[in-house]
């Protein structure tokens, strides 16, 4: 049997034609779970292959998709709202302590919220760079500093030569911290780390560890001329201790004839 629905949204089965314009049909009930048709035919002039919604029903939803917009919106707003309360509030209390202190250098500021924030990616201590996850994860042993948490990096707060204060991030080869420190630089990033780096050792003497340090890391220190400073000086020791294993030789040679004689 064919069905149809009448514009009141009644499913209705048809019956017959009764002629170009009306159709006889008989309503459809749900009996026990199934669709029967069931009481008097009646006639209708027009019926649909879907059910007609009401005004009232695509009104409401209508309604519904704005309601579903307005929550989205009003959730996107509260977020907003807390990310700028939030720095407000930061920028409220980096104020007052630059207000308040004066002379206090901003970059410790900085990379003491980067460090707080999960902005640090690689550190740079005893000369060598590593990602923050791998330091992280590095086993403790005697002469190992402890990065395993962050519970074992400790803040010192430090004066410097020119009379200034700062802030020294430290770790310690111990548990209990009885061992000694050593002082690592948190970077936000392994650019930032070879640049750290760089600065590290900008005044130094060239050694073999520092060229091979610039040539792993693509350093500008130590420059050329202090590479040739070290070379020069190198070839006058080289020179000095084969002189003087010359000498040792020649001293042991004329031992070695006296005692024959």
């Amino acid at each position: 049997m064919e069905t149809k629905y009448t514009k009141d949204g009644k499913k209705v089965v048809v019956l017959g034609k009764l002629n170009n314009t009306q159709w006889i049909v008989q309503e459809v009930f749900i009996v026990n779970g199934q669709e029967i048709p069931s009481g008097e035919s009646f006639v209708e002039t027009t019926l649909l292959d879907k059910p007609a919604k009401t005004w009232r029903e695509n009104e409401a939803a209508k309604l519904e998709a704005r309601m579903v917009s307005l929550r989205k919106e009003i959730d996107w707003l509260s977020a907003e709202r807390k990310i700028l309360t939030r720095v407000k509030d930061v920028a409220s209390l980096i104020n007052k302590a630059t207000e308040k202190y004066r002379n206090v250098d901003i970059y410790q500021l900085d990379r003491l919220l980067a460090f707080m924030s999960g902005e640090i990616t690689h550190v740079v201590y005893d000369l060598e760079i590593k990602e923050l996850g791998d330091a992280l994860e590095m086993a403790a042993s005697n002469r190992t500093p402890r990065f395993e948490g962050l519970k074992l990096v400790s803040l010192f707060g430090c004066k410097r030569t020119d009379e200034s204060f700062g802030l020294d991030y430290r770790i310690n080869e111990y548990y209990d911290g009885s061992g000694c420190w050593t002082t690592f630089y948190p970077c936000k990033s392994y650019e930032e780390a070879v640049e750290k780096l760089d600065d590290l050792i900008a005044d130094k003497k060239a050694t073999e560890e520092l060229i091979n340090l610039k040539e792993r890391y693509g350093l500008v220190n130590p420059t050329e001329e202090k590479i040739q400073a070290y070379y020069k000086k190198q070839k006058i020791y080289q020179k000095q201790r084969i002189i003087e294993a010359w000498s040792k030789v020649e001293k042991m040679e004329l031992e070695l004839k006296e005692i024959g004689n």
